[in-house]
């Protein structure tokens, strides 16, 4: 199987959901979850149970299992999500951490993870206690082997290696994406924080070295300020969130913790409290942040008051929500808005003309004999053909204007304000301009052409009654030999 580069892999920015899907937004919420309790929680166990479970139930794989290094470099199996036989079989099994290095080098790497196909050497694999699901084998390429191993490796800071996530029975049997694999490295880092969470907490026996060493070592981005935000001290974490190194940080102002979203603030209207934050980074790339803001005491003039701010990356999940609402607006294959949002934006143009007194103009498009060079060319060229036109629509519109697909070849646009007859007319002659260049297809150029409807809007006019009128003076266009316009109320 090929390899999966880097750039297919990576997330480009904090928290950008390259390749996500609807599908895949209860695995975003998991990880927010999950950055959640690791932050709060001192139960390993629970949290790593969790992790797999929310692998099981959000990444399209039927089973998942965490190996944690115990004390003698040994790898014990202590959390397991899937089929019950599945965790009576594994759970309390161990193996030595020697034996699973050996494992992890004859892997395949995917990104961070590491794969082994079942027609390579499995000596490795045997001295590992195993589950083998009782499924028959398909016979596609990328069809996954009851025997195939997909790992995730955990490390500590340092980089050795303190557990190991595995997952089996992918959904619909085939090997994971890579989205899928993505996120799965992500639950695979969460779970490896938890782990060197608890040991922070297992090694640290007072409260003062409790405090710092979970400051210093928490996935979560923590500062210490003083009441007037000056920064006293950070951990890694909010160097890294904040995209600049403590020495630039410390006795400076925090302003990124003012950057407020205006729909999101929260309770604590002054420096303590909870919002939301929006800032962007010095290297260009934004961040969402969720604080929480506590005065750690009273002061004295000896001993100031102290906040203690903390920052929860939520720039994965704010994005992804961005581009699944995005996904619901508009259309998939041009970019523009869809039906439903041209005719919310059709009635907020009119409600607008009813209250300054304007006119708006609407153009109702059709692609010329648009159903033949699906017949002759294939829908794969159809498709190129409506994303050149729609491209080309763009490009005559004013910025407040509107272009959206209305469904097929159809193409609806929106001008608002539109200065009468001449200015609507105007902007029609351009689109008859613009749609008649050569769109370059797979198949070699082809020359497109529009059938434009054109209707104003009146007083009192609603959406329906002016894609009405834009309607029927679009057939009159194409009764009168297509590639032409038509204005309502015009013979």
């Amino acid at each position: 199987m090929a390899d999966v580069s880097p750039q297919q892999l990576s997330l480009g920015g904090p928290g950008t959901a390259a390749g996500l899907t609807a599908d895949d937004s209860g695995a975003v919420q998991s990880l927010a979850v999950l950055v959640r309790r690791i932050a709060g929680s001192l139960d390993l166990q629970q949290t790593l149970q969790d992790v797999v479970q929310a692998v099981v139930d959000h990444l399209g794989f039927g089973a998942a299992v965490i190996n944690l290094v115990r004390p003698g470099n040994m790898c014990e199996v202590v959390a397991a999500a899937g089929p019950q036989e599945l965790a009576q079989a594994l759970l309390g099994t161990r193996a030595s951490l020697e034996t699973w290095h050996k494992l992890l080098a004859v892997c395949e790497p995917w990104g961070d993870l590491r794969f082994l196909d079942h027609r390579r050497d499995q000596k490795a694999a045997q001295a590992i206690a195993s589950w083998t699901p009782a499924t028959p084998p398909l016979a596609a390429a990328d069809a996954w082997h009851p025997d195939d191993i997909l790992l995730a490796p955990l490390h500590a800071p340092g980089g050795s290696l303190i557990g190991v996530l595995s997952v089996d029975l992918p959904e619909g049997g085939r090997r994971p994406g890579a989205a899928r694999r993505l996120l799965l490295e992500q639950f695979a880092v969460h779970a490896a924080l938890a782990i060197e969470h608890s040991r922070v907490h297992t090694l640290v026996a007072d409260s003062e070295q409790l405090f710092r060493a979970v400051f210093d070592r928490s996935p979560i981005a923590i500062a210490l300020l003083t009441e007037d935000r000056i920064v006293t001290r950070v951990n890694v974490a909010y160097e890294r969130l904040i995209g600049r190194a403590a020495a630039d940080l410390v006795g400076g102002y925090a302003a990124e913790l003012d950057q407020r979203e205006p729909t999101r603030s929260g309770a604590g209207p002054g420096p303590y409290g909870q919002y939301e934050v929006h800032f962007t980074r010095r290297d260009g790339a934004e961040v969402w942040g969720r604080v929480n803001c506590t005065l750690l005491a009273a002061g004295t003039a000896e001993d100031p008051n102290l906040v203690l701010a903390q920052i929860e990356d939520i720039t994965l999940l704010r994005t992804a929500q961005a581009r699944f609402a995005h996904a619901a607006t508009h259309d998939q294959l041009t970019g523009l808005a869809n039906r439903a949002l041209v005719l919310e934006r059709l009635e907020a143009a009119l409600a607008e003309s009813a209250r300054t007194g304007s006119s708006i103009a609407v153009l109702f498009c059709d692609v010329d004999h648009f159903k033949e060079i699906n017949d002759t060319l294939g829908h794969a060229a159809g498709d190129q053909l409506l994303v050149g036109i729609a491209r080309g629509l763009q490009q005559t519109v004013r910025e407040q204007d509107i272009v959206g697909r209305f469904g097929g070849d159809e193409f609806v646009m929106i001008a608002c304000p539109v200065a009468g007859r001449a200015a609507a007319v105007s902007l029609a002659d351009r689109v008859l301009k613009e749609a008649s260049r050569p769109v370059v297809l797979d198949e070699g150029p082809v020359v497109p052409s529009l059938s434009v409807g054109i209707a104003l809007s009146a007083p009192g006019d609603d959406a329906d009654t002016v894609l009405a009128a834009a309607d029927q003076a679009l057939y009159q266009a194409k009764a009168a030999g297509r590639a032409r316009w038509r204005l309502a109320g015009e013979r």
